[in-house]
């Protein structure tokens, strides 16, 4: 079993942990080489914990940490942070709400104590409120028919239809104007500083002077875990076809795929390295070269999983003219059986398992990105020693590990295609497959 020859080696910086009698977990990397810091409090909570028809709350909750305090208006706390050359933010994600703060290391125990204050002490100020989802409202309207974001959220919605992955995680049209700060104010108190939360610094620090002032000055962590819907996904079975009917086009949106597997999943990496083969590794894959450079219907196609707790979605999407609609998903369905029969070649092997290591270090290039590889594995329970040992990993995938990981992980015969284009030019063509469905 041929696995090539050993990976490139990588140098993890330093990182150090405790766990605070707060409960609060932190993690520090000190790196002098610049007097900047970038600190990311992290919250295990997303938009995974929208209640049913409030689609969009985790992600509001989250910006409004930056929109004052008990103490500090928004236009006072903006002031203090531009005052200081620093940047704040705040999101949440599907299984993750992180409040950042990046400035000069010479201000980091007044960044410590700002962030203490905005995760602790919000102002829920109703008129802030107001503003923000006016603003959310007038970026969706202004985005609803894109018809790409049109494909890629209805894709999501009935990939996942039922569970908490179903809805946008900013919210729709729908649900963003039912949303007040009173369920803002209950999201925060049933979600926010909840266990599991931990807080990464990282830059020009000392760690002997920062985990006093954090154990001594922020608030001890709450003892139950948000809500979140079950989530139980099975595959559905046959190719099932959603048509967004959009006349004007002349050219369709083009999504397939299936629920895939978690970050965790011990076949992730393999996945990441067969899926770099098929669709993901840009001109190179088996996607691109086929649909696009031999046969011309698209000027890029590409495959990916997204990685989260729970199963992910398995995604291609593409673009094509619009009497090409059937034909592009039938080619894209022959190159997937030829993939799984067939398996990778070991040049394909090569060159995907040179892309992941020789692409690794720059992962760790920024204060952020290092951050960024913390939380993703504490997060999904991975462990530190994941970012270290990942080269390795991928170096030990082999060419017997990815057919198997095609046949198992890739399922042709059971895709859901949604379609955004004009529906009278390929509908009946896609009968031919399985039920469609025409969505307005």
């Amino acid at each position: 079993m041929k696995t090539g020859s050993p990976s490139r080696k990588f140098a993890l910086p330093a990182i150090s942990s405790s766990v605070l009698g707060n409960g609060l977990k932190l993690y520090a990397v000190p790196l002098p080489d610049l007097p900047l810091v970038s600190i990311h409090l992290i919250v295990p909570c997303g938009a995974e914990a929208d209640p049913v028809g409030q689609a969009g709350l985790a992600d509001l909750s989250a910006e409004m940490l930056t929109l004052g305090t008990q103490k500090r208006s928004s236009f006072r706390l903006a002031a203090e942070m531009d005052g200081m050359g620093a940047i704040l933010s705040a999101y949440a994600g599907w299984n993750v709400t992180s409040l950042h703060i990046s400035g000069l290391s010479e201000d980091l125990e007044r960044h410590l104590e700002l962030l203490r204050e905005i995760y602790a002490e919000p102002a829920h100020a109703p008129e802030e409120f107001e503003q923000l989802k006016q603003r959310r409202i007038g970026q969706l309207i202004q985005q609803k028919d894109e018809s790409q974001i049109i494909a890629d959220e209805r894709f999501q919605q009935m990939l996942f239809q039922g569970t908490p992955y179903d809805h946008p995680a900013y919210g729709t049209l729908e649900s963003l104007p039912k949303l007040t700060i009173e369920d803002v104010r209950e999201f925060y108190r049933k979600s926010f500083l909840a266990p599991g939360s931990f807080l990464v610094l990282v830059g020009d620090l000392s760690l002997d002077r920062c985990l006093p002032w954090v154990e001594g000055t922020f608030p001890d962590l709450g003892r139950k875990k948000p809500e979140v819907r079950e989530f139980s996904p099975s595959l559905s079975r046959g190719i099932r076809t959603r048509i967004v009917d959009r006349p004007e086009l002349t050219q369709s949106q083009i999504r397939l795929g299936h629920i895939g597997i978690p970050l965790a999943h011990p076949g992730y990496i393999p996945f990441e390295v067969m899926n770099y083969i098929l669709g993901g590794g840009g001109f190179s894959s088996r996607l691109m070269q086929k649909i696009r450079s031999e046969l011309g219907y698209t000027y890029g196609i590409y495959s990916s999983l997204e990685p989260r707790k729970y199963p992910g979605p398995f995604t291609i999407s593409t673009f094509t003219p619009t009497d090409i609609t059937f034909s592009c998903v039938q080619e894209i369905a022959s190159v997937l059986r030829s993939f799984l029969d067939g398996g990778a070649t070991e040049q394909e092997r090569e060159e995907a398992v040179n892309f992941f290591t020789g692409s690794y270090p720059r992962r760790f290039e920024t204060l952020s990105q290092i951050a960024q590889r913390i939380i993703q594995v504490e997060l999904h329970g991975l462990g530190i020693e994941y970012l270290s040992s990942y080269p390795d990993r991928v170096n030990g995938v082999s060419l017997e590990e990815i057919s198997r990981t095609a046949r198992e992980r890739i399922h042709p015969q059971d895709l859901l295609a949604v379609i955004v284009g004009r529906a009278e030019a390929f509908r009946q063509s896609f009968e031919s497959l399985g039920p469609v469905e025409v969505l307005p």
